[in-house]
């Protein structure tokens, strides 16, 4: 239980909370708050409350309510500490629990994995067929110093992914907006109502005889950038259905989130994870060579 004396007039009890402990985000307190951890002079009250000097705040700090339910899926940990843990996601895993996945998601695996000790914080998502390393905070104040890193676009992500047709450039980069298609809310696409300015890079590791084995590094992160930007120049990722088509040498997307780097949360320190290809991305591109 922390215990502080107000120093200020008429700040909300949200804004006074997060100005005092930085490393939380307000929606954080607001939950707090409205779950009774919070009291100003020894009573309950909103996130609105006005506060007078010499009020007396007192807050106890929790963990987020978790109303996921654990499932035993694999976890192929790469790194794991107090505050982080880096994971290897295996292809058609999805991150997080939605519509008719509610059981069989990395978060329920996560859950499993830790038995309760901790609840996953999600600072930013793989799509399903994309395999490779995501980086998970296990607490409040971990989640908030990296996804303020997400936010600055300081997190330097690097992808692996074969591409249709042959790309002549030995490098180079895709600057085009993004934005929600009018007629497929769920896709996205560069066209006139694209607003968000977007910028992906690639370099070219191999070519085979009709397809591209590239290294890619979004400079920005935004849903399905990579997946786009490469359709964009009429080089969709292989396999790529929603913005491609099937292909005969995978039956998902070839895409994998090879590293990440990030500032550790705790230590400062810059660390970065590296993700070993998965089995189906390496006898792809056996296939490949083959041709």
């Amino acid at each position: 239980m922390e215990r502080i004396i107000a120093d200020k007039e008429k700040i909300r009890l949200d804004h006074f909370l997060k100005e005092r402990f930085p490393d939380y985000s307000r929606g954080y307190f607001q939950r707090l708050i409205k779950n009774g951890f919070v009291k100003i002079n020894n009573r309950y009250s909103e996130s609105g409350h006005r506060l007078r000097c010499d009020d007396i705040v007192e807050i106890e700090f929790k963990n987020k309510e978790e109303k996921i339910l654990p499932s035993e899926i694999p976890i192929d940990v790469i790194f794991e500490d107090n505050s982080v843990i880096a994971v290897n996601k295996q292809p058609g895993l999805v991150v997080h629990p939605a519509g008719p996945h509610q059981l069989d998601t990395l978060v329920n695996g996560l859950l499993y994995y830790w038995n309760g000790k901790f609840s996953p914080f999600l600072v930013h998502r793989l799509d399903k067929d994309t395999s490779g390393i995501i980086i998970v905070a296990k607490t409040e104040k971990a989640k908030e110093f990296l996804s303020k890193q997400f936010q600055k676009r300081i997190v330097e992500k690097k992808y692996l992914t074969v591409v249709d047709g042959i790309i002549k450039e030995s490098e180079g980069i895709i600057e085009a907006p993004l934005g929600r298609s009018m007629e497929n809310r769920r896709k996205i696409v560069v066209g006139p109502a694209s607003k968000k300015v977007s910028k992906t890079f690639f370099k070219v590791l191999k070519r085979f005889k009709y397809k591209t084995y590239l290294e890619v590094k979004p400079y920005t992160g935004r849903t399905h950038q990579i997946r786009v930007h490469l359709a964009f120049i009429k080089h969709p990722v292989t396999g790529d259905v929603e913005y491609g088509r099937p292909s005969k040498v995978t039956s998902r997307q070839l895409l994998h989130a090879s590293s990440i780097k990030i500032v550790h949360p705790d230590t400062r320190k810059e660390m970065e994870f590296t993700a070993p290809k998965p089995k189906d991305f390496r006898e792809a591109i056996n296939l490949l060579k083959n041709e």
